[in-house]
């Protein structure tokens, strides 16, 4: 709620942070994204050709409701700057594809879809944090 919050100054320790940020989109009624595009992102991934594959991507973002495209927007955006600084931080798109799909996807493990499918969404949000200019 305090937008002038300086975390700077509060001597958070990076992973505070992220598990702060992890546990608030963990705590969402429903996942940053959505249930309903989820098969839709994995339909698309599906597609051979890169070009091909990243333009339906797109396509199905373009689908999220307005707050969740705006705030994924965001959060994407800060992993690929995040990225950008991987030979200091060690964190690449895949290693944080890995820590950050399950939080932002929450897909139900109780199922064998979700089970098989876990490569794939981390995949997908991997090709979402290194292409985000192209998404956003």
């Amino acid at each position: 709620a305090d937008h002038g919050l300086d975390l700077a100054e509060k001597d958070f320790t990076v992973n505070t942070v992220a598990g702060a940020m992890k546990s608030f989109f963990s705590e969402l009624p429903e996942p940053l994204v959505p249930y309903t595009m989820q098969a839709e992102l994995v339909e698309a991934h599906k597609i051979n050709d890169r070009e091909q594959k990243l333009h339906a991507l797109k396509e199905v973002l373009r689908k999220f409701p307005k707050e969740n495209y705006e705030v994924f927007k965001y959060v994407i955006g800060h992993l690929n700057k995040v990225s950008h600084n991987h030979r200091v931080n060690l964190m690449t798109s895949e290693n944080l594809s890995i820590c950050f799909w399950p939080t932002l996807m929450r897909p139900d493990f109780s199922t064998m879809d979700a089970l098989t499918a876990t490569r794939t969404y981390q995949t997908i949000i991997e090709l979402f944090i290194q292409q985000c200019p192209f998404f956003f």
